[in-house]
């Protein structure tokens, strides 16, 4: 898959790359630290013996200090659900931050420099939006929260899968359509939810160079390129929708194997969408860049200039 392939080249960036070392070792402006306010000792002393006054008082207040906690255990619990949604939103902003880096460096006149290198425009301004995603400081934390949310469901798959067998094999329960839907969803989801991270940053990163590499305005090219963002990560959900909500709605009582298969269609459907997308946009942007890659330097970045190559 293109969509992993270039992932592989986003997440294990070459940190010897000059470009790359460049732009994702500048440093932002350190802010000004706060003047820090100093409490009293006394009220160390008085501030845990008021609240222990409060408590017996009103010990309805209990509630309310276990607020915190609790949310906080919520938070983490339903984080593996709300992590697509952000790994979107952060795709979005990558996206930004490239439009907005590449007319910063047009700005500095420096851009043409950058793809003036032996690399050439296409690899050199891959190595520059990478280098501007690994600077964000969020791209590292959704990784290992992905990572992590997979290696937990690959264990809860493989415990279910297991327990379905053993029921199965001790005749507590018969292995039907029912017990493969359960095995079989799961996995796709899995899937969905891997290439959610691959798609979306592969995606960020191919809209941000297409946008940058029109004679648009810095606005207009933002514009053009969150409304892109948004729509082509959209609609492959609403494409889903319109496989599998018909089928609910029109067929009151689906036989198990065909629920299977439309629920499953429904969700491929989403990732073949988005990986078609990238193709197409990958190919329009290597013939935007008309990019020509000599064949220099060791065996490793040769087999990542291959995919740098034009058609």
């Amino acid at each position: 898959m293109l969509s992993l392939r270039l992932w592989r080249i986003i997440a294990e960036a070459d940190i010897h790359d000059p470009i790359f070392r460049r732009v994702s070792q500048i440093q932002k402006p350190a802010a000004r630290s706060l003047p820090r306010l100093k409490a009293p000792r006394l009220l160390w002393l008085i501030a845990p013996i008021a609240l222990g006054l409060m408590l017996i008082m009103a010990p309805q207040l209990l509630a309310l200090v276990m607020v915190v906690p609790i949310g906080m255990i919520t938070l983490i619990v339903a984080s593996p659900a709300l992590l697509p949604a952000v790994i979107w939103l952060a795709g979005a902003f990558s996206t930004g931050e490239i439009i907005s880096g590449i007319y910063r460096e047009r700005r500095q006149h420096t851009y043409d420099l950058i793809c003036a290198s032996t690399q050439g425009r296409l690899k050199a301004s891959w190595s520059f939006a990478t280098g501007l995603l690994h600077r964000g400081g969020f791209f590292l934390p959704l990784r290992w929260g992905t990572r992590t949310s997979l290696r937990a469901g690959s264990a809860a798959l493989v415990g279910l899968t297991i327990a379905t067998l053993v029921f199965a094999l001790s005749g507590a329960a018969n292995f039907g359509l029912a017990q493969l839907r359960l095995l079989t969803l799961p996995l796709i989801f899995m899937a969905l939810y891997f290439s959610n991270m691959t798609q979306s940053f592969a995606l960020s990163h191919i809209i941000g160079l297409l946008a940058s590499s029109f004679d648009w305005t810095r606005r207009d090219a933002l514009l053009v390129g969150l409304l892109a963002y948004g729509l082509l990560n959209s609609l492959p959900l609403f494409g889903a929708g319109l496989v599998y909500l018909p089928f609910r709605w029109l067929v009151f009582e689906p036989h198990a194997l065909a629920l299977l298969l439309v629920e499953a269609l429904a969700l491929l459907l989403i990732i073949a969408a988005r990986e078609l997308t990238i193709v197409a946009l990958w190919s329009a942007l290597k013939r935007r860049m008309n990019e020509r890659l000599g064949e220099v330097g060791s065996s490793d970045v040769l087999r990542r200039d291959a995919l740098f190559r034009a058609a």
